[in-house]
């Protein structure tokens, strides 16, 4: 049993070898200005959303409040 588990580990690291090694060992990236604003607005309009359907669905729980 332990062989084959072996075995299957080595035809595995074998078959992933390769392609570990054609990959890029560093990658350049660039990202515009305007990706900062938009992590913020994203993030801006979940916490909104959030909050509102958190009311709406205390509002069903405890019911309307006048």
């Amino acid at each position: 049993m332990t062989n084959t588990y072996l075995r299957k580990l080595t035809l595995a690291l074998l078959a992933v070898a390769p392609l570990l090694l054609a990959t890029p060992s560093k990658a350049s990236a660039y990202a515009d200005p305007g990706t900062g604003a938009f992590v913020y607005q994203a993030a801006y309009a979940a916490f909104l959303g959030g909050t509102y359907y958190l009311r709406r669905f205390l509002d069903r729980i405890w019911g309307k409040r006048k």
